[in-house]
């Protein structure tokens, strides 16, 4: 039987777009309960990007990817797609990661305020590698940064494009570790880069990936 998947995916938004009243707030509802009322959908998490606020972000916990695809193939997504459509300056982007059961998403991210962290690895590189120093810049913060709620990782399941999502030109594909940490507020964590804390651990999660991209959502759970 399939694990459980997490969805990730990357709404570019039409510019300045306000998703707090009118008919956008009604057609965000409308796509939020759709997607949460399908069979498998465990829970789902949006946000804009606070560096990037034309990007809504979602967060989706699937039964498994199976779920999932069963609703990208159904006869409804075409149609739900074309709704959208009004509100988007693009595509959207969509990827999947596996994360730790013990550590379910809803930890982190009922924090006001989630950092995503991104980091690609070339194809040929070995996740086993890796997982030491995600355990250890894992247990670092968890005891040296106390104002952190939260955090998990975990790598995606296809690769991708190891570009910053939003940016112009391609690298080619690549591997994906994607993890969260929950903090109160974007200054807490800046706060903590600056600590000798910060440069104790920060080594363990840049030593192996080719590029990293970090931003802020202040996640809502729907």
């Amino acid at each position: 039987m399939s694990e459980q998947t997490t969805e990730i995916a990357y709404i570019p938004l039409a510019s300045g777009l306000d998703l707090s009243s009118g008919d956008t707030q009604k057609m965000l509802e409308e796509t939020l309960g759709t997607i949460k009322s399908q069979p498998g959908c465990k829970s789902l998490f949006w946000g804009r990007q606070i560096e990037h606020p034309d990007v809504m972000q979602m967060v989706i916990d699937w039964e498994s990817i199976e779920s999932h695809k069963d609703f990208m193939n159904s006869p409804s997504y075409g149609p739900f797609i074309e709704r959208l459509k009004p509100l988007l300056a693009g595509p959207p982007h969509l990827l999947h990661v596996k994360l730790p059961s013990q550590s379910p998403f809803s930890h982190p991210g009922a924090a006001p305020i989630t950092e995503c962290i991104s980091m690609y690895f070339e194809p040929s590189y070995s996740t086993a590698s890796y997982d030491p120093n995600w355990a250890k810049f894992k247990e670092g913060v968890e005891q040296m940064a106390k104002e952190a709620q939260g955090l998990t990782g975990g790598w995606g399941v296809e690769d991708v494009k190891h570009t910053v999502f939003g940016k112009e030109g391609e690298e080619g594909e690549g591997k994906l570790f994607w993890a969260v940490i929950g903090w109160p507020s974007v200054d807490a964590h800046m706060k903590f880069r600056e600590t000798e804390e910060f440069k104790k651990v920060i080594p363990y999660l840049r030593e192996g990936p080719k590029a990293l991209e970090v931003h802020h959502v202040a996640f809502q759970k729907f």
